[in-house]
C-alpha cells in the first residue's frame, strides 16, 4: 500500500510540474509578441509601436519592435522570417504591399504565430486592426477638399506609395464618393502623386503640382508624411494652395489653424492603434477570437470588438475591427493635442 501510495503521489508530482511548465496562453510573462512597422524614421509608426509596446507589457508580454530600413515588401519579409526563427507567438505588420507578404504571413501561421494587420491590410493575415472605417476616412478627405475649394476647383492628392493598401483604400472611396454624389460635381480630380513616405520625396512631389497646375487650390495627403512636407512647403514658398489629410498634431502645430496651409486635418491616435494590435494578438492566442466575422471580443484594455466581414473593393482583404472614427484637429484644439502625440 505504500509503495502504490508512493507512486500515485510521484504521479501527481509529475503532472503538476509539467502543467506548471506548458507556457499556456495565460501565461503571459512566457509570451512574445513583435511589431513590423512601415520604415524606420516614420514618426506615425514609431508612436504606433510604442503603444504596442506599452500595452504588451502591461499584459505582461515580452515586446519586439521592428522598423525595417527600407519601405519595401522585401525588408519587411526578411524581418517576419528572422521573427519566425525566434520563435514568437504573434506578430503585428503594417503592411508595405497588398500580396507580396502572404506567403511569409502564412508560414509564421503555419509554425503557430498568431497574425495580424494593422495601418494597412495585406493577404496571410488572420484579422485587419482597422484605424478608422475606409469610408470614413476617405469622407472626411473629400469633404475637406469640398469646404477649402468652395465646393468647386481644382485638387491632387500626395500619397505615400503606390502600393501601401491603406492609402490606396482611401484614394479608392474618395474617388466612389465622389462619383455617387452630385455635391462633388465641381471637384477636379487634376492628379495623384506619391511622395513614398519620406519627406524630401512628398516636397518635391508638392513644387511638381503646383508648377504643373497653376489653378491647384487643395492638396490632400491621406500620409502624415505627405501632409506635413506638403504643408512646409506652401508655407514657405508663399502659396496660396491650401493642404487638407491626416497629420500628427505635434508635427503640424506650426501649420494648423486659421490663414495658415492646413485649416484642419483628421487622424486617430497612433499609440492606441499599436495598443489594440496586442489586445487582438492576445485575443488570438488566449482562444478568444478565431477572426470570423460576426464574432465579438473584449479586449484586455476592457473594450468589446466586434469583427465584420473583409472589404475587398476597399484593399481590405481580412475581417476587421474598427478602433474608432477620424477626429478632426484645428486652430482650437491642435496645440492641446500636440502635447499628446
Amino acid at each position: 500500500m505504500k509503495k502504490i501510495l508512493a507512486l500515485l503521489l510521484a504521479l501527481v508530482l509529475v503532472l503538476t510540474l509539467a502543467a506548471c511548465g506548458n507556457g499556456g496562453p495565460d501565461d503571459d510573462g512566457d509570451l512574445t509578441f513583435a511589431i513590423v512597422t512601415k520604415s524606420a524614421g516614420n514618426p506615425f509608426m514609431e508612436r504606433m509601436a510604442s503603444g504596442f509596446e506599452a500595452a504588451s507589457e502591461r499584459m505582461g508580454i515580452s515586446a519586439v519592435v521592428q522598423h525595417p530600413s527600407l519601405i519595401t515588401a522585401e525588408a519587411q519579409i526578411e524581418v517576419i522570417n528572422a521573427l519566425i526563427a525566434q520563435e514568437v507567438d504573434g506578430i503585428a505588420v503594417a503592411a508595405n504591399d497588398a500580396e507580396a507578404l502572404a506567403t511569409v504571413l502564412q508560414s509564421a501561421r503555419d509554425a503557430g504565430i498568431a497574425v495580424v494587420t494593422l495601418d494597412s491590410d495585406t493577404a496571410g493575415s488572420q484579422m485587419f486592426v482597422n484605424q478608422a472605417g475606409v469610408r470614413e476616412v476617405a469622407q472626411v478627405l473629400v469633404d475637406s477638399v469640398y469646404d477649402m475649394t468652395g465646393g468647386s476647383g481644382q485638387f491632387a492628392v500626395l500619397s505615400a506609395t503606390a502600393l501601401a493598401t491603406n492609402q490606396n483604400a482611401w484614394i479608392a472611396a474618395m474617388g466612389e464618393i465622389i462619383d455617387e454624389d452630385t455635391r462633388y460635381a465641381g471637384l477636379e480630380w487634376v492628379a495623384t502623386v506619391f511622395g513614398d513616405d519620406e519627406w524630401q520625396a512628398s516636397t518635391d512631389e508638392t513644387s511638381s503640382l503646383l508648377a504643373s497646375f497653376p489653378d491647384l487650390e487643395v492638396i490632400v495627403a491621406p500620409t502624415t508624411v505627405g501632409i506635413l512636407a506638403a504643408a512646409q512647403y506652401v508655407q514657405l514658398v508663399g502659396s496660396d494652395v491650401l493642404v487638407a489629410g491626416l497629420g500628427l498634431p505635434s508635427e503640424m502645430v506650426d501649420v494648423v489653424g486659421p490663414d495658415l496651409p492646413t485649416p484642419y486635418m483628421y487622424l486617430w491616435n497612433p499609440v492606441e492603434l499599436g495598443e489594440v494590435a496586442a489586445y487582438a494578438l492576445y485575443a488570438f492566442v488566449n482562444g478568444d477570437t478565431t477572426g470570423a466575422a460576426g464574432e465579438s471580443f473584449v479586449s484586455q484594455g476592457g473594450v468589446t470588438f466586434n469583427v465584420i466581414p473583409a472589404a475587398p473593393d476597399l484593399g481590405i482583404v481580412n475581417t476587421q475591427i474598427i478602433v474608432g472614427l477620424p477626429f478632426r484637429f484645428d486652430g482650437d484644439n491642435i496645440e492641446e493635442w500636440a502635447e499628446v502625440f
